[in-house]
């Protein structure tokens, strides 16, 4: 679980629709395949979604997290950037929002990782969305957020989980499959 993302209240005078948090590579062990993404309620708290269409897309970034524009959202993204997912979100915000998508490979290797969250059909009205889980000054180092609808950028941001399976190393890959050609070798020739 690596703590971050807020998926912060446009309602409060704010009328963004553009959210980004980037992730230093040192938050993940190794090469994942993210699967599904989740935010999580504020406990004791409630409302409703802030209601639109909300198009989440991943890439992986050579930048520093901290050198990231907080005014040129489109400069933040990495070449690979790829949408994960697009859902209409409305109504009771649930305990976990779930987002389920992709896959998006993802390799710390080679750089860190953005999460960009755009926002269109925004629906005013009703209870704002502020309610979810915020990671400032309890999650790990290494996560900033840059959002339109408030003070660009601040430190961390919502909870958020990645699900996701590990992606074995390219040498593990080939020496697995030495393996399985030397099996292979082997059984041909005891026949």
């Amino acid at each position: 679980m690596v703590t971050a993302i807020r998926l912060e209240d446009p309602f409060a005078g704010f009328p963004g629709t553009r959210y980004q948090e980037a992730y230093a590579s040192s938050n993940f062990s190794g090469p994942i395949s993210v699967t599904g993404i989740d935010f999580f309620i504020q406990a004791g708290e409630g409302g409703s979604l802030y209601g639109g269409t909300y198009q989440l897309s991943l890439s992986t970034i050579a930048a520093n997290i901290n050198s990231l524009s907080n005014t040129n959202f489109n400069s933040n993204l990495g070449p690979d950037n790829a949408v994960f997912d697009i859902a209409a979100l409305s109504g009771a915000a649930p305990n976990t929002l779930t987002f389920t998508g992709g896959p998006f490979s993802y390799d710390p290797a080679k750089g860190n990782l953005l999460l960009d969250i755009q926002i269109s059909d925004p629906v005013a009205g009703g209870s704002p969305t502020g309610s979810f889980q915020d990671g400032f000054g309890s999650g790990p180092p290494g996560i900033v957020r840059y959002q339109n609808f408030s003070a660009g950028t601040t430190g961390q941001g919502l909870v958020t989980e990645f699900d996701f399976t590990s992606v074995p190393e390219p040498g593990t890959l080939a020496f697995l499959g030495c393996g399985s050609v030397g099996l292979l070798i082997k059984r041909y020739w005891r026949k």
